[in-house]
C-alpha cells in the first residue's frame, strides 16, 4: 500500500467515523428519551426499574465510549508518515471496541430482561419464549458483527505493518 493509499483510507475513516459517532449520539439520545418518556407514563414498577436500568447501561456505555472517540486531529493535516501513524492509531481503538462487545452488551441485560419479561405472568408461554429467542438472538447478532468488525480491522492494521 502506498503512502499516498494510506493518506486517502486514513481520510475515509475519519470521514465515516464522524457520521457513525453521530447518528450513534442521535440514536443514544433518542433512546434515552423514549426510556425516560416510558419512566414517566409507566405504571408497572418492573417495567419502570428495567427502564431506568437501560438508562444506565446508556449513560455506562457512552461513558466509556468517549475513551476510544476523544478528539484527534484529522489526518488531513498531518504529515504522510504522521497519517500513516494516526490511520494505525485509529484503526487499533476500533478494534480494541470492537473485540470486545460483552463488555458492553452484558450491562443491558437487567434492564432489558426486566422490561421484557414484567408482564410475562400475563402472556401465554409461547410468546415468552419468542420474547427470550428474539433477546438472545438480538444480543448475538450484535455481538456477532463487532466480532466481524474486529476481524476486519485487525486485517487492515496487520496491512499497514
Amino acid at each position: 500500500m502506498t503512502l499516498d493509499a494510506i493518506k486517502v483510507r486514513a481520510q475515509q475513516f475519519d470521514r465515516a467515523n464522524r457520521r457513525t459517532w453521530a447518528l450513534t449520539g442521535a440514536l443514544f439520545l433518542l433512546i434515552l428519551i423514549v426510556e425516560a418518556w416510558q419512566v414517566w407514563r409507566g405504571n408497572n414498577i418492573l417495567e419502570r426499574t428495567g427502564d431506568l436500568l437501560q438508562i444506565a447501561a446508556l449513560v455506562y456505555c457512552a461513558y466509556q465510549f468517549r475513551d476510544y472517540y476523544a478528539v484527534e486531529p484529522k489526518a488531513a493535516t498531518l504529515g504522510v508518515t504522521a497519517s500513516v501513524d494516526f490511520y494505525r492509531r485509529q484503526l487499533a481503538r476500533q478494534h480494541e471496541l470492537a473485540s470486545r462487545p460483552w463488555r458492553y452488551l452484558v450491562a443491558f441485560v437487567p434492564g432489558v430482561t426486566l422490561s421484557l419479561f414484567s408482564r410475562a405472568l400475563d402472556r401465554p408461554f409461547a410468546q415468552n419464549l419468542a420474547i427470550a429467542a428474539f433477546g438472545v438472538a438480538l444480543f448475538l447478532g450484535v455481538a456477532w458483527v463487532n466480532m466481524r468488525t474486529a476481524r476486519k480491522l485487525r486485517r487492515e492494521v496487520d496491512s499497514l505493518g
